[in-house]
């Protein structure tokens, strides 16, 4: 699963992705995005891999819009 995590020192998002080594699993981060949406990957990488990290940034980014605009709404409704 495809997870991003966001660093406010770098004021960036780390994209981590699961690895299983030897039997055990750890997330890596094998990629960042700016907070302009800018991608830098810090692994080589396979395509279908940077497809869905696209895809899950999209959704999350769609998201995170979406809970904004919630908050916005719900803080405007209790202002009246």
């Amino acid at each position: 699963m495809i997870q991003f995590e966001y660093d406010g020192v770098m004021k960036r998002y780390n994209v981590t992705v699961p690895r299983t080594l030897a039997g055990e699993t750890a997330q890596v981060t094998v990629a960042s995005i700016s907070e302009d949406n800018r991608l830098t990957m810090h692994r080589e990488l396979r395509i279908d891999l940077v497809r869905q990290i696209l895809m899950h940034w999209d959704e999350y980014e769609h998201q995170m819009t979406r809970e904004l605009d919630e908050l916005i709404d719900n803080k405007q409704k209790g202002d009246k």
